[in-house]
């Protein structure tokens, strides 16, 4: 008995500490860097290229295999049920029974034996081939494309990680600020119904601050589901398990964004730090290995055959183990020369020029392009930056404006339609500062993109 005591309550034991094992594990911390990096690792778009970057290496050793030796086997086995009938000329008979009609065609059995087999080795080696050798050269080309795809999905998700995660951190600041400003109107309501009890207020003025903390609560209601939808769309970047919990270490106050982010992001700059140029000078490349493969599409291969096998034919099955099998074999080269195809080449060469020209027009548009995105993302991160001040500077004063009328409403200098409306006044600046924070701060982000320095491995 008191065994069995002892192994149920070692049996709770252990299942505490596995509850409490799997609690630990369902909830991990994330700085903005650890967020991307585990975005990049787990997020579904990333794993995807991966995938097509398996592909990609996977059809290049392919490419490669066709030109190593090829070899195949081919066993057969025939049984002649009734053999061919071969035809004379009218007149010839080889010693046979000749027709009745003179001008009759002979029929003759050449019979054969009944059973007929082989087993036979082919190989074929391609030794030379000009597209082969360009294949070769452009697998390793490919091989960078699909790297190059990889880190651009990359890329987007870091940038869709990183404005997830700045919203996050501004709906948490909202929250932070919110619960400070019910806890403010709640010591202001009770001093307000102390007064009133007093005779000091009227009915009237405890009524309207009841309704601005309603107000504030609703609207601190709608931060907290916000705040869930934020953390939602985080994990789903993420590529993090939607049910588990997930604690953001970093805090606004220790974003640094000033004046001076925007040069330091922009120098220096490359077209080339941009991946969607890097991978344009790669597909240029390849086109220019295409453009080379049909020109020389003309010039002859070159690969070497040669077969052996064993060949029986016997009136039965059984002879087949009691006599000889007869062997043959050859070896030699074939050369395939390209003589006239109908213009096929030309017009294949046309096309593989023009898709380079269209080339190396996009890289042309994709460099006024990033010019483009780069002054707009500057300009706009410019006027989120001032604006941001702006909106500092009027939540700075709006919070004096709630100190000041709350000591005249104290002192009864003030009355209590002031205390409210300055109350109002805050909560919209702090609404304002922290859009305009927001903002700036995915603008910042843009800027990163643009300049080719968002993510790098």
């Amino acid at each position: 008995m008191k065994t069995l005591y002892l192994f149920r309550w070692g049996g709770l034991l252990c299942s505490l500490i596995v509850s409490f094992s799997l609690k630990s594990h369902a909830q991990q911390s994330f700085s903005l860097k650890e967020a991307v990096d585990y975005g990049v690792k787990n997020n579904l778009n990333v794993n995807s290229s991966q995938l097509d970057q398996a592909i990609a290496k996977a059809r290049i050793g392919e490419i490669k295999a066709s030109g190593l030796p090829q070899v195949t086997v081919a066993l057969g086995l025939s049984h002649t049920i009734k053999p061919q009938p071969f035809f004379l000329p009218p007149g010839l008979s080889f010693g046979g029974p000749a027709p009745a009609d003179p001008d009759e065609e002979t029929a003759l059995s050449l019979g054969g034996v009944r059973y007929s087999s082989n087993a036979v080795a082919n190989l074929n080696w391609l030794l030379f081939s000009n597209s082969y050798l360009l294949g070769l050269k452009a697998a390793k080309v490919y091989t960078e494309l699909a790297v190059k795809n990889v880190t651009a999905s990359k890329i987007t998700v870091a940038e869709n990680i990183a404005k997830a995660y700045y919203g996050v951190l501004v709906n948490e600041e909202r929250l932070s600020l919110l619960d400070v400003n019910v806890s403010r109107l709640d010591s202001l309501l009770r001093e307000t119904q102390v007064s009133n009890k007093e005779g000091v207020v009227e009915k009237l003025d405890v009524q309207r601050i009841e309704v601005q903390r309603n107000n504030l609560v609703t609207e601190r209601q709608n931060v907290i589901r916000l705040q869930e939808l934020a953390l939602i769309l985080l994990k789903y970047q993420m590529g993090y398990p939607l049910n588990q919990n997930l604690v953001l270490t970093e805090k606004l106050a220790k974003i640094d964004l000033n004046e001076n982010t925007i040069q330091d992001v922009k120098r220096p700059f490359t077209y080339g730090d941009r991946i969607e140029y890097s991978t344009l000078q790669t597909q240029r490349v390849l086109q220019t290995i295409d453009v080379e493969n049909v020109r020389k599409s003309n010039m002859p291969t070159l690969s070497l055959a040669g077969n052996f096998g064993y060949f029986n034919g016997r009136q039965s099955i059984a002879r087949f183990v009691t006599r000889p099998w007869l062997e043959a074999g050859s070896i030699g080269f074939n050369i395939n020369v390209p003589v006239f195809d109908g213009f096929t080449r030309k017009y294949k060469l046309s096309q593989s020029r023009s898709n380079l020209l269209k080339v190396e027009n996009n890289i042309k548009l994709l460099e006024q392009s990033i010019d483009m995105q780069l002054s707009q993302a500057e300009i706009q991160l410019r006027n989120y930056w001032f604006t941001l001040q702006e909106q500092r500077k009027n939540l700075e004063l709006a919070e004096e404006v709630v100190r000041v009328t709350r000591v005249k409403y104290k002192e009864g200098v003030g009355a209590n339609i002031e205390v409210i409306n300055a109350e109002a006044s805050f909560r919209e600046a702090q609404t304002n500062y922290y859009t305009a924070l927001y903002n700036a701060l995915v603008a910042k982000v843009d800027l990163d993109k643009a300049a080719g320095k968002l993510y790098s491995e």
